[in-house]
């Protein structure tokens, strides 16, 4: 019996030798093939302080692996047309970002490319027994920026709340608007850099490789991930509280520079003393030895019964070759084949379409703008002849793609210290007949009142939702080739004599005024 043994371990080691053999050919095809959305991940991990963790996630993938190479190599099948058809689905998804322009739909082509290169080369078992460190690698693939902005906007809402309440509870008279800590002689912002998001992730991260490292019952590796959202809420508040009590008792020099950078290290060091003192919680009700570390082992991978394959080696590779060829010629199509821009007027001659109106236009600050990102933007405050105030506000972007999109009202106005205070999606039939759906949002400031109406003007569609917006903005890139469009954002005081009925009239006789010109500076 240990002959046969040592005999199958000799054949699983030629056999995996052949497969890094025949693997090197593909591999070097799929950088090729997927080279800019490799370049766009190494430029986000650089660019946004919250990935910069993500250089590792490929390390400790291969770290991953090579611990556990004797699994694998027991684990290696024949190879796989499954794995081919991965490949080629991973393809799909290249050519589908590159249509649309959307780089991570790219980057989850390629790790599914990957994932189907090791089936195809190694059989479906071995796909299989690496399905951990395969998996691991998705934690390396950025997160739209939209989304990360929703998630930033909801950290930040969260840690001013609770950090408000740890301010009083400290002693210091504390309110907060919006996302404006009012301390008295200072006024802390908690910013997006201040979300928590830049210790959620790598967190995140450190979570999984924990619970996969932990030796316990799924219940418990689950409990150890979804452990790490509230304890980078509650440690992020922690900091926004200490920030806030030092502000009052020293100066707004302790919210800035060397301090404040080395305030946020303390805090990820904090959420790692959490995770292990879950851990340890988690050791103690399981009676488990109570140290720290008793529930963690090397990280060990599950062998797989080697699968029978259809295909020998040769052909497998040569298989791959032909799908990457195929694919990498439709990306040089694809590439020549660029967006439409349709042709349109520009805004700065929208408020003349409101004739007897008054009117003065402002421009967006720097930051506003750089923030924003569009192509046309008008800023409007109008006068009726009833003496009726109303703001317009127009943003337009000629192509969404690569991070330039759409940042939701409701996730910038609290940034300025507004509340919202109230928030409706409703539907309206317009004079042309359509239905327009749109948001309503009042907001308040230190008992200023405002009614808000906003929209995005997409190609044709009136959309209020912003993944529906999303949805849609994938299906008119292919179909239409156009991801064009525009943000319509209409305010209006809420005052003693201008209630919220009569401002809702005022809107919405203001959206059919609009609506008769729109088209011609956001073409349907």
């Amino acid at each position: 019996m240990a002959v046969v043994d040592e005999m199958t371990s000799l054949f699983a080691r030629r056999d995996s030798r052949r497969i890094i053999a025949f693997a090197l050919l593909p591999l070097i095809a799929l950088v090729f093939l997927f080279w800019d959305a490799l370049g766009n991940l190494w430029f986000r991990w650089g660019a946004q302080e919250e990935l910069s963790h993500s250089y590792f996630i490929p390390l400790l993938s291969a770290w991953l692996a090579w611990s556990n190479r004797d699994v694998l190599r027991k684990s290696a099948g024949g190879p796989s047309l499954t794995g081919l058809a991965i490949i080629g689905v991973g393809g799909l998804l290249l050519l589908l970002g590159q249509v649309t322009h959307i780089f991570v739909i790219q980057h989850f082509g390629l790790v599914l490319a990957i994932a189907g290169l090791v089936a195809a080369l190694g059989g479906v078992s071995l796909m299989i027994a690496s399905a951990a460190p395969l998996a691991f690698l998705l934690f390396a693939v950025p997160p739209p920026r939209w989304v990360i902005i929703v998630l930033s906007w909801n950290f930040q809402f969260m840690s001013s709340e609770l950090g408000v309440r740890m301010i009083e509870l400290a002693g210091v008279p504390a309110y907060l608007s919006g996302n404006v800590i009012d301390i008295g002689d200072y006024k802390l912002e908690v910013a997006e850099a201040c979300s928590g998001l830049r210790y959620l992730f790598p967190f995140l991260s450190l979570g999984v490789i924990t619970a996969f490292l932990y030796r316990g019952p799924y219940w418990a590796r689950v409990a150890i991930i979804v452990a790490t959202v509230p304890i980078t809420i509650f440690m992020n508040s922690v900091r926004v509280a200490a920030t806030g009590v030092l502000v009052d008792a020293y100066g707004p020099a302790h919210a800035e520079g060397a301090l404040h950078f080395f305030e946020g290290w303390v805090v990820f060091l904090l959420c790692l003393v959490a995770l292990f003192g879950f851990v340890l919680g988690l050791n103690a009700i399981r009676g488990v030895k109570p140290k720290t570390l008793a529930g963690l082992d090397a990280g060990s991978l599950k062998s797989t019964a080697p699968s029978i394959g259809s295909l020998t080696l040769p052909k497998a590779t040569a298989l791959a070759a032909v799908i990457f060829m195929l694919t990498a010629g439709l990306s040089s199509f694809i590439k020549t084949d660029s967006l439409i821009i349709p042709e349109r007027k520009l805004f700065v001659e929208a408020p003349y379409e409101l004739t007897g109106w008054r009117f003065t236009t402002r421009a967006l600050s720097t930051p506003v703008a750089l923030s924003v990102g569009a192509d046309d933007t008008l800023v409007a405050d109008f006068v009726t002849p009833e003496e009726k105030q109303i703001n317009l506000y127009l943003a337009y972007l000629e192509a969404q793609r690569d991070g330039r999109s759409w940042h939701s009202p409701r996730e910038c106005i609290p940034g300025g210290g507004w509340k919202i205070t109230d928030h409706d999606v409703l539907n309206k039939n317009t004079a042309g007949g359509e239905t327009l759906t749109y948001n309503r949002l009042i907001i308040e400031y230190r008992g200023d009142r405002r009614l808000v109406y906003y929209w995005y003007q997409q190609r044709g569609r009136r959309i209020a939702n912003e993944f529906v917006m999303k949805f849609w903005l994938i299906y008119d890139a292919v179909f239409k080739r156009r991801t064009d469009g525009a943000l319509v954002r209409l305010m209006t005081p809420l005052t003693a004599e201008n209630g919220a009925e009569d401002a809702d009239a005022l809107l919405l006789d203001m959206v059919g005024r609009v609506e008769t010109f729109l088209p011609a500076y956001v073409p349907n």
